[in-house]
């Protein structure tokens, strides 16, 4: 009788910590400092991506570094006067870098004139060193251009560029500090992109950030009819939207098929609008497709893993085709690296990592 109340005591305590964990990480998602946010950025001189942390500084700190201008353009994105700024019809060979980190931002020989009176590039050196979100400001809806390390502004993006990408970076000079060189090689490979929901995306960046010729991943949503979702309004369900996982990556490196055995992989693809102790629409597994073949492929595999044997009931993840991806807010980007301990104790407690365990074994890490 005793050990049968120890038992029993043991099972309710257990299930306790698992429902106080589960509240207190999605109340608490503040990240710790035990977790440090990284990216991985081209860097035009070693001509290769590195590693490098995040930077963060409060508004005091960058007014030490920077010109009154250039902190009114990058930290409260303002703008410069046309054809009164420095680099506007500058025609020298070298790298133009962020000006308040010195992230390698674009190269000479992308820029052109755009009869704007700014600096007019058609591609950075590479799409992880910047980033972008929907600015509404003055009655019009453009996209903001803002350095992928540091959040300065740098400009906006527009869909009047030459070829080859038919885009116009219109930076301002005063986000800019430019580097003379003699040759500067541009980076031409070609990444694409792929698309997955997993159930709490929290889980599926750690996978696929350790595949080698993966470059960048972000989670996010996708899937519904909402523009521009919170994750409350995600976590609601009424957007529509799925939590899900945006990888880009590069084909020389590794192919789309094994980046669906990652997918595969980490997820239970018999759950109708479920992932483990997760419920509803917006934890729906899923593969977007961004072109036909990658459509063939995925229900290809979709279809050889059903029929494998290795689950006793039908696949029911969706494959339906790629559409706008809305990224998360920042605190939710590389979660498992800024709340490590929180990540741990969510992905164990939601029985997560035993169902992998005991699907595929040892082909998944399960830190």
């Amino acid at each position: 009788m005793k050990a049968m109340l120890v038992f029993l005591g043991a099972f309710i305590f257990g299930i306790c910590v698992f429902i106080l964990i589960k509240n207190g990480v999605e109340k608490d998602m503040t990240p710790s400092n035990s977790g440090k946010e990284t990216l991985k950025l081209f860097n035009v001189t070693t001509k290769s991506y590195e590693e490098i942390p995040k930077m963060h500084k409060s508004e005091s700190k960058w007014k030490e570094t920077l010109s009154s201008e250039q902190f009114h353009v990058t930290r409260q994105s303002g703008t410069e006067r046309a054809f009164n700024n420095e680099y506007w019809d500058y025609k020298e060979n070298g790298v133009y870098k962020c000006v308040t980190c010195g992230t390698d931002l674009f190269l000479s020989e992308t820029k052109f004139d755009s009869k704007t009176g700014w600096p007019s590039f058609w591609q950075p050196v590479a799409p992880e060193n910047i980033g972008y979100h929907e600015d509404n400001q003055f009655g019009m809806r453009r996209v903001e251009v803002h350095c992928a390390r540091c959040d300065s502004h740098l400009g906006h993006i527009f869909e009047d560029g030459p070829p080859p990408t038919g885009k116009r970076f219109c930076i301002n000079s005063a986000s800019l500090k430019f580097e003379k060189t003699s040759v500067v090689p541009i980076k031409n490979t070609k990444f694409e992109k792929a698309t997955f929901a997993g159930g709490c995306f929290w889980c599926m960046q750690p996978p696929f950030d350790q595949v080698k010729g993966v470059q960048q991943t972000w989670v996010g949503y996708t899937g519904g009819h909402q523009d521009n979702p919170t994750y409350e309004e995600v976590c609601d369900g009424t957007t529509g939207h799925t939590e899900a996982i945006e990888v880009v990556y590069d084909p020389s490196e590794v192919s789309y098929e094994e980046l669906l055995e990652v997918f595969w992989q980490n997820i239970d693809p018999t759950t109708l609008n479920q992932q483990f102790a997760d419920k509803g629409t917006q934890y729906r597994t899923g593969i977007f497709y961004h072109n036909e073949e990658q459509q063939r492929l995925a229900e290809e595999s979709k279809s050889k893993l059903g029929q494998s044997g290795r689950y006793s009931k039908p696949l029911v993840t969706e494959i339906t085709e790629a559409s706008i991806f809305f990224r998360a807010e920042e605190y939710h980007q590389k979660y498992y690296q800024k709340a490590p301990q929180h990540y741990k104790n969510y992905k164990y407690g939601s029985g997560r990592a035993s169902y992998l365990e005991k699907m595929w074994g040892d082909k998944v890490d399960f830190k």
